[in-house]
């Protein structure tokens, strides 16, 4: 695969899975043995991809994601990703369900992705957890703050 192509790959991940919520998407773009080693336990392929992306788009249904800074090279493809979004759903976390406190959120992200013939093959994320678990009142701040 080229490196455009594997930039159009990423540009697609983020355009119709994230912004567009397109779950389907997934069965096209990831292969069925895929995995995150930043997600452990999630099932392998698109549907773990569709099971992290739901729930995530469940607590952030309006969520948007840009790409701020874009790298590729060989068979590799990632960045630096800015979402927003407001969190009105009950949010999953390691520490049990988070109910929808309204609040606004802006967070980073790096993605990077490997891919071969056409799909994603492995992945890594490494997003602000801090950053958006203070933005909605669970962690930092004095617990008036925190509403």
């Amino acid at each position: 695969m080229s490196t455009e192509e594997s930039r159009a790959i990423f540009h697609r991940i983020i355009d119709e899975l994230w912004n567009q919520q397109k779950l389907d998407v997934c069965d096209e773009l990831f292969a069925a043995d895929s995995d995150s080693p930043s997600a452990p336990g999630i099932p392998p392929g698109p549907e773990g991809v569709k099971m992290i992306a739901g729930m995530f788009l469940a607590a952030f249904p309006d969520l948007h994601v840009d790409i701020e800074i874009e790298i590729a090279e060989g068979d590799m493809v990632g960045g630096r990703l800015r979402q927003r979004g407001t969190h009105t759903g009950p949010m999953v976390s390691p520490q049990g369900t988070i109910a929808a406190t309204g609040k606004a959120v802006n967070f980073t992200e790096v993605a990077m992705m490997r891919i071969a013939d056409g799909k994603v093959t492995r992945s890594w994320y490494w997003t602000d957890m801090i950053g958006l678990l203070t933005q909605i009142g669970v962690i930092g701040g004095p617990p008036s703050a925190r509403g």
